[in-house]
């Protein structure tokens, strides 16, 4: 709890920080000492700013249970240090991942398994648009995962119609497709 004598923010007492004239002056006190603080953990300056300015925040939201500036400028070096260590820790963690996801998609498998969706996805594409109108549009919105209700709904149309066409039409697709079906179980 601050209490102002003579503009010092040093001089502390039991009536707290009661006003924002008061944690103003606090915070351009002691803002750069807080910002040199957080920088020394290699944050950079944004991610640096932003962590001193949401412990000034957490700071504001609690600042009656603290009685004297020893105990406020603790609580502001543990809550930096600690958010500037969750922050590296968390940037560690993407970074790994990157890393492996990397790593994933320079591996020759990878650029295969791609290779064969792209095609496999070329080819069916191609075989859709070889379907009636009506077929095409009715596989492409069950593709896009829409219901028999929502196409019918949507095409104007009543359900056994569009399951009708979807029958007909995967009936082809697996015909035109067996080859390639063959092909994937090879490899």
């Amino acid at each position: 709890m601050i209490a102002l004598q003579n503009s010092n923010i040093d001089n502390v007492g039991a009536q707290g920080m009661s006003s924002k004239k008061e944690f103003d002056l606090f915070f351009k006190k002691y803002y750069t000492l807080f910002l040199s603080f957080a920088c020394r953990y290699r944050l950079d300056t944004e991610e640096a700013r932003d962590i001193v300015q949401d412990v000034f925040i957490a700071f504001w939201e609690q600042r009656e249970n603290f009685s004297s500036i020893m105990t406020i400028k603790a609580f502001f070096y543990r809550s930096i240090a600690n958010r500037c260590l969750n922050y590296l820790k968390h940037e560690d963690v993407k970074n790994r991942y990157a890393e492996s996801q990397l790593e994933r998609m320079q591996s020759e498998e990878f650029i295969q398994e791609n290779i064969i969706r792209e095609e496999v996805s070329f080819i069916v594409r191609k075989k859709i648009k070889q379907l009636t109108p009506r077929e095409q549009e009715i596989i492409i919105l069950s593709l896009q995962n829409k219901s028999n209700q929502e196409i019918a709904d949507m095409l104007s149309l009543s359900v056994p119609t569009v399951k009708t066409h979807k029958m007909h039409a995967y009936a082809r697709l697996r015909a035109e497709l067996e080859e390639l079906r063959f092909l994937l179980l090879i490899l």
